[in-house]
């Protein structure tokens, strides 16, 4: 009977996760076709990578070059520096959905236009994955959630450390951008604690996985 239930329960997942991979890759393929921010579409696009159901939401602002060639976030020195992380406390890196609020490689310039178009995107990519905690890594990507909060959720503002509630429901922890830690020793000495509170916060809600 137990092995019937589990079964059940397999059969289940798998279709919940077939359709999160599906609206994905809806997603991507509308963030290939966007053209928005210019005139003729931009031909680098980096798309969110991960579990599509994860639990853990990692979002920074911008992606490196990387990325860029890879067209994959968190890909390189970003991955591995979130992969490393996992290892030291002794978390699956496969159950993490990790993205970024700028989907196009964009100068400084333009990048206050750009992110808020590409709220939309980063929106969608939550509802799909519907994550409990969420790490958001940088200013940018921390005044992104407050284009897309409800009316009744408090205001997110860039104060590392600090944790705020995103649609009723959704932990959102704070921190420095990722990129600027791997020069800045202050950012990196805040990302790392703030890592590992993530983490701690995840063992709190951890659900198995079944790949």
């Amino acid at each position: 009977m137990e092995k019937s239930v589990s079964n059940d329960f397999k059969d289940l997942y798998k279709l919940y996760y077939d359709k999160a991979e599906y609206e994905m890759n809806e997603i991507r393929s509308e963030i290939k076709g966007c053209n928005i921010c210019f005139p003729e579409n931009s031909k680098i696009k980096v798309f969110g990578s991960g579990h599509p159901m994860a639990d853990l939401f990692i979002v920074k602002s911008t992606f490196t070059k990387r990325e860029g060639d890879s067209n994959i976030a968190f890909f390189g020195k970003s991955g591995n520096a979130i992969k490393k992380s996992c290892e030291k406390l002794n978390y699956d890196y496969s159950n993490l959905y990790g993205t970024d609020v700028v989907k196009c490689f964009v100068s400084e310039e333009i990048r206050e236009r750009c992110f808020k178009n590409c709220s939309k995107f980063l929106k969608l990519e939550i509802l799909t994955c519907q994550p409990k905690l969420i790490l958001s890594m940088g200013e940018l990507a921390t005044r992104t959630f407050n284009l897309i909060r409800m009316e009744d959720d408090e205001e997110i503002e860039f104060y590392p450390g600090n944790i705020y509630t995103l649609w009723l429901e959704i932990k959102v922890l704070v921190t420095n951008d990722l990129v600027k830690s791997f020069y800045d020793l202050e950012a990196k000495r805040q990302v790392w604690n703030d890592i590992q509170k993530f983490f701690k916060m995840a063992k709190k809600i951890e659900t198995p996985k079944d790949h």
